[in-house]
């Protein structure tokens, strides 16, 4: 059956349009977001009902040319195209007015607009499980659970290696090459892209983030929205990346916040160092050469910018332009005080 014969008619109960179950996400999209992705492929509208209303009445108030009109719900989100066209073909080659589905009804459109009263249906028993309502949070739990497992499956048969499935969440728009793995309780949201031979350790939260080839994040990193990764990068536990770009080769590897930066390649990032990328007002950006050393628990003060091949002392605090090849060191000189602690 060709789509271009198929008329998709969503209906949305007026009871749902002031819960929050409408915005909630599930697997990064909205319930009715997840069914207009269904019916993308065929003439579709919506249409506010009340449960009182009569369907043939609803469907005679949107008729179409199309062959077969298809009613179905907006709260359906584990509903796919596929089942759209298997409920029109089984109308189709059983040759009846109308199919009841498990939530919903395949009409020909011409013999029911024809008829005064119910036509004779015949039941489609279809998988089930993608015609699961959510009316409450209990439900959409469920629901939420079924799409993540349908998600992770596409992606382990894509050639993903995802050690835990059951523990891994993963948005509908994230891509992954084959051959990434990702450990158990990670976070994959959004537009996030990961590249081929990156490893996710445990515990990573991302959203957003374009991460390269060969790399290793975690365990128990951030990577927020606007952050590109490059390939052989080392993002290692507690470091929290935002809005920032981080070159081939640099290693930032201990609790460390990179906030709106551009760091080169093949540098170096010690333990407890922060870009302040903000002075209670503005925001503003360091940029980082190539090669460079930042010492631990260093604080890099923007707007700043570090050469090539720079070295920064760990415990300063950078807040002027460090040439390239330069020290950068901004500390109170070790005093030691002999005998300080008597017997």
């Amino acid at each position: 059956m060709q789509n271009d014969n198929i008329f998709v008619l969503v209906l949305s109960l007026e009871q749902y349009q002031n819960t929050t179950l409408l915005s909630q996400s599930i697997c990064g999209r909205t319930m009715q977001q997840w069914v207009n992705a269904a019916t993308a492929p065929f003439r579709s509208k919506s249409v506010i009902v009340s449960p009182e209303d009569d369907i043939i009445t609803i469907f005679k108030n949107n008729l179409t040319s199309a062959t077969f009109t298809v009613i179905t719900y907006d709260d359906m989100p584990l509903l796919t195209t596929q089942d759209i066209t298997d409920a029109v073909d089984y109308c189709f080659h059983k040759n009846v007015p109308a199919v009841k589905l498990p939530r919903g009804w395949v009409f020909n459109t011409e013999l029911v607009a024809q008829s005064e009263t119910f036509p004779v249906t015949e039941f489609h028993a279809a998988e089930q499980g993608n015609y699961m309502v959510a009316f409450n949070h209990a439900q959409m739990a469920k629901i939420r659970g079924m799409m993540q497992a349908r998600i992770n499956e596409q992606h382990l048969k894509n050639g993903v290696n995802i050690i835990d499935p059951s523990h891994t969440y993963i948005d509908a728009t994230v891509v992954i090459d084959p051959n990434v793995t990702i450990e158990p309780n990670t976070h994959l949201m959004g537009k996030t892209t990961i590249h081929s031979g990156t490893t996710i350790l445990d515990g990573c939260h991302i959203t957003d983030a374009v991460i390269g080839q060969n790399s290793i994040i975690g365990p128990y990193a951030h990577l927020r929205p606007n952050s590109s990764i490059g390939n052989n990068c080392r993002v290692g536990n507690y470091v929290e990346i935002k809005r920032s770009r981080i070159g081939d080769g640099t290693k930032v590897a201990h609790m460390t916040y990179v906030g709106d930066s551009t760091l080169g390649q093949n540098c170096n990032i010690g333990c407890g160092v922060i870009f302040c990328n903000y002075n209670g007002k503005t925001k503003s950006n360091c940029l980082v050469g190539d090669n460079t050393f930042i010492g631990s628990n260093a604080c890099l003060i923007a707007p700043v910018q570090i050469g090539d091949h720079a070295y920064i002392a760990a415990g300063s605090v950078i807040t002027d332009e460090l040439p390239a090849r330069a020290l950068g060191i901004s500390r109170a000189r070790q005093a030691i005080k002999e005998h300080y602690v008597t017997e």
